[in-house]
């Protein structure tokens, strides 16, 4: 069996529970899920993709936000941005 973790990892509504960061700041209205799921910030920024960074000894995946996708949220794309 396979047990090599996922090179990226898409945030939705559904998995955010396995980064507790990002649960936290779910839960606290920071960032929401659009339409589709995704989780965004409030001035419409996708939360980035979790890239994987390495595996740890004991085989935890430690997994870093990608800035791929980030917008400044004073940017005119944040002012124009319409929410899916």
């Amino acid at each position: 069996m396979d047990t090599t973790p996922p090179k990226e990892i898409t945030l939705t509504a559904a998995n955010v529970g396995i980064f507790p960061k990002f649960k936290q700041a779910f839960d606290e209205g920071k960032i929401v899920a659009d339409s589709t799921g995704r989780l965004r910030y409030k001035h419409g920024a996708p939360v980035g993709r979790m890239i994987l960074m390495r595996v740890l000894k004991d085989g935890t995946p430690k997994y870093a936000e990608s800035a791929a996708e980030w917008f400044d949220p004073d940017s005119s794309k944040a002012r124009e941005f319409v929410w899916p």
